[in-house]
């Protein structure tokens, strides 16, 4: 990847903002956001690398805010196995592309999300051995987080069923995913992913993320228990959408 264009520039700002606001208001939701217009002028490797390496600060930051309603108990085991599954997802990213497994799990997370917008608790209770799945889950979420930066839609609707509330998941996911970013981060830099334009592109995006950070907590404020399920399975539903035509586009 040669410098940067202006176009490319103000796209990256742009998307950047927007998903760090997302990011820091729902706790999730930056790669489902920025990754489909980062898409329109980089190559998927550099908004993968770029766009999980600028995340790392950020969702730091949100651990740091969150850290009082973190249940460490119930959040350990998911966040060890998708630890393992960012540094598989590096592997991927760096070896081959998967279009099969994005629109296949592109496609369960909007049933799944269909599902769940009628009534979010009805698949409260019913996940068979929960931290068994909670576990499995992780893995297979850090996987896709590695190698595409989208997946955590998944895990959120698994939390979503098993009944916390909004300061939880926030906590929750802004640890899970700091702890993906920085594995898959660090699994970039052996498998030469991590070259000096891409990180000169991480330092671009930098500011609006931060900035996204500060508009995202703003926002997180002022959002009731409704209206934070609504808005984030909103966000599930319209983000999958936007994936799952481009992909079916470039067939």
């Amino acid at each position: 990847m040669g410098a940067l264009s202006l176009l490319q520039t103000l796209v990256v700002v742009l998307a950047t903002l927007a998903g760090s606001t997302v990011l820091a208001s729902l706790g999730f939701g930056i790669g489902m956001v920025a990754t489909p217009v980062l898409l329109l002028v980089l190559d998927p490797q550099t908004a993968v690398v770029m766009l999980n390496a600028v995340s790392v600060p950020i969702t730091g930051l949100l651990v740091w805010q969150t850290r009082r309603h973190l249940n460490v108990r119930d959040s350990l085991p998911i966040i060890l196995l998708g630890l393992a599954g960012a540094l598989v997802g590096a592997y991927v990213l760096s070896t081959s592309g998967d279009r099969v497994l994005r629109l296949s799990i592109v496609v369960l997370i909007i049933l799944l999300a269909a599902a769940t917008a009628f009534n979010p608790a009805r698949l409260r209770g019913r996940v068979p051995y929960p931290k068994v799945v909670g576990g499995l889950i992780g893995f297979f979420v850090g996987v896709m987080l590695g190698s595409l930066a989208i997946g955590g839609p998944l895990l959120v609707l698994f939390v979503l069923s098993r009944g916390w509330d909004r300061h939880s998941i926030r906590a929750f996911l802004s640890l899970y995913l700091f702890v993906i970013m920085v594995s898959a981060t660090v699994g970039y830099i052996p498998a030469g992913l991590f070259t000096q334009e891409r990180t000169m592109l991480t330092l671009v995006a930098l500011p609006p993320a931060l900035l996204g950070f500060w508009l995202g907590n703003r926002l997180a404020g002022r959002m009731n228990e409704g209206l934070f399920r609504r808005v984030a399975i909103g966000v599930i539903v319209a983000s999958s959408v936007s994936v799952l035509v481009r992909e079916l586009a470039s067939i």
